[in-house]
């Protein structure tokens, strides 16, 4: 009979352990990573109009170098990743080949120079049969469509630690592929190397990735791409007004890149800057994209950083409410009727671990208006203690409700606690 006990609950161990792995009822990704949103940069913008992009070995490596010494990396900042700029074609055995003329050595002796200075190294792939862009070349550059294992084996054995996987030329032989077939093969040719790594889907939130890709992928593309103009961030920050019920740890809700001190310009000059933007949108893309708990992902060149680059996106007050370790998105709670109206004045609000508020008030309008918050909003009731995170000053305490001015496309972030 004691034989038999054991066999019978070794034979349900197992049953638990395969529906914890391969069951219906496993619903996370669970390998580890994205416990808070991703932070570090990527090449998408850095040398040229965002979109075409340059990357090669040296530029790469120079991105390192500065990452580990203008503040980034204390301050959190820790993949740096290639977008669609780096393969080439596959090889007779079908092993993916980086471009010789961008990376002779190809990419192992990069990775070893980025992870030698603390950060890791995320590549760039698409669910298609091709990329999205030929990135300067005569040919189009090749997909994972096909070679998913292989891909993901090739990666692992580089010391690849972040894929992003694209949803280009996705239509094969006249049939349209499903997001919701393709990101699971991926995601699962990924756990199999055994090691972790961290997977961002981009279909653009074109099939509400948000609803379903947690069990699948670490972050998730929520709309279309995001470029150096006010029109491009405040349609993205919209598209996100509602979404961060649905982010946390594991997996989170991916705004795009951060276009803040601009886009690279095609001037044949390095290190310029080409700001799409005035210096109060760059301060209040990263204030929402942080309250939001979306991916901060750096796209523009921060070998040179601007003073307004420093002061945003170094700015460790706000970095800690998207890194909180509450590990909840945040978004808009409430609006405020002024006069161009209440969908211009909005409150955004994500709660922190120790049971306070950050808040966001914006102003999505042309003029300046002042917006009121309510504690109730909270629910607080009573005084209030309140921080100015821009300002990096206490304010003091409040009774009832706050009120802010806020200037056209500015956004004013406070820590808000309520007091026993």
């Amino acid at each position: 009979c004691r034989a038999n006990t054991a066999v019978y609950k070794m034979v349900n161990l197992l049953a638990v352990v395969w529906l914890l792995c391969f069951g219906p009822g496993a619903t996370a990704l669970n390998n580890g990573l994205g416990l808070t949103p991703p932070m570090g940069w990527n090449t998408w913008c850095t040398q040229g109009k965002c979109g075409r992009d340059y990357c090669d070995s040296k530029e790469i490596m120079s991105i390192a170098d500065a990452m580990a010494s203008n503040g980034m990396k204390e301050a959190g900042y820790e993949y740096i990743n290639m977008d669609d700029c780096w393969a080439d074609y596959r090889d007779q055995d079908g092993t993916i080949v980086p471009d010789k003329m961008r990376f002779p050595d190809g990419l192992e002796p990069v990775i070893k120079y980025v992870n030698a200075k603390g950060f890791k190294f995320g590549v760039y792939t698409d669910a298609g049969v091709y990329t999205c862009s030929e990135g300067g070349r005569e040919h189009k550059i090749p997909g994972s469509y096909g070679h998913y294992e292989q891909d993901a084996q090739t990666y692992a054995t580089w010391g690849v630690e972040y894929v992003k996987m694209d949803w280009c030329n996705t239509k094969i032989n006249g049939t349209q592929l499903n997001p919701k077939i393709q990101y699971p093969q991926m995601s699962k040719a990924l756990n199999a190397t055994g090691k972790p790594i961290f997977f961002n889907a981009c279909e653009w939130g074109v099939d509400d990735p948000w609803k379903w890709m947690a069990q699948y992928a670490n972050s998730w593309r929520t709309g279309p791409d995001h470029h150096d103009e006010w029109r491009s961030t405040a349609e993205i920050i919209e598209i996100n007004a509602d979404k961060g019920k649905y982010a946390g740890p594991g997996g989170w809700n991916d705004m795009d890149f951060l276009m803040t001190g601009g886009q690279g310009c095609d001037s044949g000059q390095p290190f310029l800057h080409c700001p799409g933007q005035t210096d109060t949108e760059y301060q209040s893309e990263f204030s929402l994209w942080c309250l939001a708990g979306s991916s901060l992902l750096v796209a523009t060149d921060i070998r040179n950083m601007t003073a307004t680059m420093t002061k945003v996106l170094l700015n460790t007050e706000v970095i800690a409410v998207n890194q909180d370790k509450n590990g909840k998105g945040g978004q808009r709670i409430g609006t405020w009727p002024c006069s161009e109206g209440a969908e211009y004045c909005q409150i955004w609000g994500k709660l922190l671990h120790d049971g306070s508020y950050a808040v966001g008030l914006y102003n999505a309008g042309l003029h300046t208006h002042h917006i009121t918050l309510n504690f109730k909003l909270l629910g607080f009731s009573g005084t209030v203690t309140m921080r100015d995170l821009w300002a990096h000053k206490d304010l003091g305490t409040f009774t009832n409700n706050y009120t802010a001015e806020v200037v056209s496309h500015g956004v004013e972030v406070y820590k808000v606690i309520q007091l026993q």
